[in-house]
């Protein structure tokens, strides 16, 4: 578990390599699960150890690895879940995606309790402020969740490499709009929390990410 921040916390997920977040209440021991993946029991050691109190989960995106654990929590700390509607579909095919990456596994398909149907949405969770956004590309429902300067990216954007993989419901090139506005539209300074590898600034990601800025040179 990586501290990222005295309120972020970062769980790298064994079984399908992903990162879960534990965002943290500035005056309380509530916070948010975002993309929780395969390994519930991992990740709940983690939410025990930090004596935290879980009130909602978000999902990036409808991928399994980004779902996996989000019906045990659901059921656990009775807390609601929130995926945009572009990816219910997606997130109703997580046990097929799994079978495709050959994990010998499966999971319970979470229902959500509130579904983004916007482009951008202002949520207020607890003592939570967040706006999420719907970058598709990546899956239709691909959303970035913004908490002040903290962008939970899912498999949109990352510190290295680029989030294509060929899957259905894929789109290269509503993935390269998407990354442009998402470029356009956040300060350079904000720290991105991707999906997979590595937390960085935006401003480092647009300048040394070498494969990104190849994908987005391709006319």
């Amino acid at each position: 578990m990586e501290l990222i921040k005295d309120k972020i916390w970062c769980i790298k997920n064994l079984t399908f390599p992903s990162n879960t977040y534990l965002l943290k209440d500035d005056g309380s021991d509530s916070c948010l699960i975002i993309d929780p993946g395969l390994d519930s029991d991992l990740l709940d050691k983690a939410v025990t150890l930090r004596n935290l109190n879980p009130i909602a989960i978000l999902a990036t995106h409808g991928h399994f690895d980004h779902i996996g654990s989000v019906a045990y929590f659901k059921e656990k700390y009775d807390i609601p879940f929130y995926l945009h509607e572009a990816d219910l579909k997606l997130s109703r095919s997580a046990n097929f995606f799994i079978k495709m990456a050959r994990i010998k596994s499966s999971i319970e398909i979470p229902i959500p309790d509130l579904i983004l149907n916007q482009k951008t949405q202002s949520l207020f969770i607890g003592n939570f402020s967040l706006e999420i956004t719907n970058y598709p590309g990546h899956s239709f429902g691909s959303c970035i969740i913004q908490s002040g300067k903290y962008l939970f990216s899912g498999d949109i954007l990352y510190k290295k490499g680029l989030g294509f993989n060929n899957f259905p419901g894929e789109d290269k090139e509503k993935l390269k709009t998407s990354i442009k506005e998402i470029f356009a539209s956040y300060s350079d300074d904000c720290l991105v929390l991707p999906g997979h590898g590595e937390s960085e600034r935006l401003v480092a990601i647009k300048s040394q990410n070498i494969e990104l800025k190849k994908f987005l040179a391709i006319t």
